[in-house]
């Protein structure tokens, strides 16, 4: 069983350019899954969202859909990133996909607000499930959308 004390949360990071924040990627805080190709996890929400305040995060990307935060049992992970005074933006994306139009439509003002926030020297900190693909996805599109060449 994998816990926040024996496998503490692990955030790789992306500087954004020069003078910019950071883009750190992971997988969901706090989760619960009895059953997962990498073991079982068993985390602290709350030990997680303090290591997210450790690598001075002041924006949390959630790209899990509603359901997921049920059954990951992070329900609450809005409301523990919000006490601990960082902004929250819930952006669903659908497992194993793309992003869609609602995204899209979300998109044009969060990533705004997301770019100004790295822009101005703060981190972001960008998750899915498993902290691979929906998080890649998106990271790596901040990162281009800042003016990072694709192959950086």
């Amino acid at each position: 069983m994998r816990t926040s004390l024996t496998h503490p949360l692990q955030i790789a990071e992306v500087p954004a350019g020069y003078g910019m924040g950071k883009v750190g990627l992971t997988f969901c805080p706090g989760k619960k899954q009895a059953v997962a190709l990498t073991g079982a996890w068993n985390r602290d929400l709350d030990l997680d969202v303090a290591a997210i305040v450790d690598w001075n995060a002041a924006a949390v990307v959630t790209l899990v859909e509603e359901h997921e935060l049920v059954s990951l049992e992070v329900d609450g992970l809005g409301h523990a990133v919000g006490r601990a005074h960082m902004a929250w933006y819930h952006l669903p994306i659908p497992d194993l996909s793309t992003p869609n139009a609602t995204f899209e439509d979300t998109w044009c003002k969060e990533g705004a607000e997301l770019r100004h926030v790295l822009r101005s020297g703060f981190n972001v900190l960008v998750h899915c499930k498993g902290g691979l693909g929906r998080a890649g996805t998106v990271a790596s599109r901040l990162l281009i959308e800042l003016g990072m060449k694709p192959g950086n």
